[in-house]
């Protein structure tokens, strides 16, 4: 078995996901946790993060290895792979307490298209699971699966046909409150399972929720300025880099359907403000100290604030 990076979640409006929502879709909520994935390798159960193998004493593979239906899992039906939400507080912090430090597994893959897995279970009844040709599971496949291993997942938020962006957009902001204790999560994962693009790709689309865009955007600038704190690298984001500089360097960069590489425009707004706007902001601040790396993160926000769409993120 290989290291098998889990799939880039497209934006809903994206390209790559045109066609997605033309059918029966599955809508989960979009936990705000560490993506990882347990799998086997010689019949041993391996663990990874987004990017690497993980190892003890990492906090994961500690939990993977002493749960008692993971191992026998990855040991029971070799090539499956297991892909989860470890729950560690990132931007969301308001879910319940009773959330950290569980897993919850929100895709079930396989490495040959063509398995047959057998399994008994919680019911006592033998189950028969065949991939045909297909990598991913569907839900109403894993979640008995799941269950008789003792393993949580996330349900999904509804189960509906051809829906509507105002129907996304409500269960984002309005009632995306699975393990919440306050407010809604991180925003929504729609699936068709079946779909593939018409790049020849299964994805999968995601909906940021209102709330989570406005914390991620602003929560801690924010911070800041309720201790009454600014600094010198965001005073010069502020003054340089606005929807004047931000839109010059977008009509740069972007392609035959007015669209840009996230990335790309941040890189080059970023070089855009240290290339043109530095020396009058040495002149202005008088010869200050700059961290450059808080002045990025700036950067990147303003970016995100004026453009937010370009980002996944929601208009304020």
């Amino acid at each position: 078995m290989v290291f098998i990076r889990y799939q880039h979640v497209e934006r809903l409006d994206a390209d790559d996901t045109e066609g997605l929502t033309e059918g029966i879709c599955h809508i989960f909520p979009k936990m705000d946790g560490a993506n990882t994935c347990a799998y086997s390798e010689d019949g041993e159960l391996r663990t990874m993060s987004r990017n690497r193998e993980t190892f003890p004493p990492d906090e994961f593979p500690v939990f993977a290895m002493n749960h008692p239906g993971i191992p026998r899992i990855v040991r029971d039906l070799p090539g499956i792979r297991l892909y989860g939400e470890w729950m560690k507080p990132h931007t969301v912090r308001t879910y319940l307490p009773e959330v950290w430090g569980r897993w919850f597994v929100f895709d079930v893959c396989t490495e040959d298209p063509d398995a047959v897995f057998r399994y008994i279970d919680s019911e006592g009844v033998e189950r028969t699971i065949e991939c045909a040709g297909r990598t991913y599971l569907s839900y109403e496949e894993y979640e008995p699966l799941l269950r008789a291993y003792g393993i949580e997942y996330i349900p999904p938020l509804a189960v509906t046909e051809n829906p509507e962006m105002d129907f996304l957009r409500n269960l984002a902001d309005v009632e995306n409150r699975w393990m919440m204790g306050d407010g809604c999560g991180e925003g929504i994962v729609v699936k068709r399972y079946g779909f593939v693009n018409r790049y020849g790709r299964t994805v999968w689309a995601k909906l940021i929720g209102k709330d989570f865009s406005d914390r991620k955007l602003l929560g801690r600038r924010e911070r800041h300025m309720e201790k009454g704190e600014t600094c010198v690298e965001y005073e010069i984001v502020r003054r340089y880099v606005d929807p004047n500089l931000v839109a010059k360097e977008f009509s740069k960069i972007e392609d035959e359907n007015g669209r840009v590489n996230p990335g790309q425009l941040l890189g080059t707004v970023w070089h855009c403000l240290v290339t043109e706007c530095m020396w009058d902001a040495i002149k202005r601040h008088r010869n200050p100290k700059v961290d450059f790396g808080v002045m990025r993160k700036e950067c990147d926000l303003m970016v995100k604030s004026i453009v937010p769409h370009v980002f996944g993120l929601r208009e304020s």
